[in-house]
């Protein structure tokens, strides 16, 4: 079985109620890019992005990227 990389973003934003251009507004990277990590709908992680993301919603990245079995 394989793995993929799961990104808990949507659980952190919906928790602080925002939207992807309000956080997209507040750390300086583009909706596009917020909103393939909302939708796990990515294929690689950008980490200069992943450090913003962390670095805001005060987290590490093992608990913003997670590495789940790909039912």
């Amino acid at each position: 079985m394989s793995k993929i990389m799961f990104c808990k973003l949507k659980q952190y934003m919906d928790a602080q109620g925002l939207n992807i251009a309000q956080l997209s507004r507040e750390i300086g990277v583009t909706e596009n890019a917020i909103r393939g990590y909302v939708k796990n709908s990515f294929s690689r992680i950008d980490c200069q992005v992943a450090i913003k993301i962390c670095d805001y919603f005060q987290v590490n990245v093992g608990e913003m990227f997670v590495i789940k079995e790909n039912v």
